[in-house]
């Protein structure tokens, strides 16, 4: 048998890139990313008297990817995220949901053609580094969006620490490669 050449390098913390298709801006400021754990559910059997047996579920489902990063002078990536989530469920004008899929109103009012309605997802890809800074690992959240954005706190009289904001997206799962 063919032994296992096993890696006793360590992960570090801050070798990493987040690549998020639709928010290219919010790639430099990246500060903290939490990868998301996983969980399914359990069915329960009784197995005599006063006794359970556990066995594997069905429903697999995964904690929210977390993301903090520095708001940039401009807040240009702030808005970035901001418009996402408006484009998504419009807070403003209802007609930018309609404008944002490319759909058309019917002689009744009602949407239709909604082509594009794909739109509100985005690829976002966790690429973990070496401690050479070489690109390792592939984590790829597939279908992501956004479902909430921190508030930013301003404060007169304070240090000079930057502003953070973070970012919570929903996926429908992600995978682990080692290839890009």
């Amino acid at each position: 048998m063919a032994e296992k050449n096993i890696n006793k390098s360590i992960l570090n913390k801050n070798n990493f890139r987040l690549l998020i298709d639709k928010v290219p801006t919010v790639e430099y400021y990246v500060q903290t990313v939490t990868i998301p754990g996983i969980s399914f559910t359990e069915t329960v059997s009784a197995a005599g008297v006063g006794l359970d047996a556990y066995f594997p579920g069905d429903k697999v489902s995964f904690d929210t990817l977390s993301v903090s990063f520095l708001v940039d002078e401009d807040l240009e990536n702030f808005k970035e995220m901001y418009d996402w989530m408006n484009s998504i469920v419009p807070i403003k004008d209802p007609s930018d949901y309609k404008n944002y899929v490319d759909s058309q109103t019917t002689t009744t009012g009602q949407l239709s053609a909604v082509e594009n309605d794909l739109n509100q997802y985005s690829m976002i890809t966790l690429v973990c580094n070496t401690n050479k800074n070489i690109a390792n690992r592939f984590f790829r959240f597939y279908d992501a969006f956004p479902i909430s954005l921190s508030a930013i706190e301003l404060a007169s009289g304070a240090d000079s620490d930057p502003v953070v904001a973070t970012v919570e997206f929903r996926f429908t799962y992600y995978d682990i490669e080692s290839t890009s």
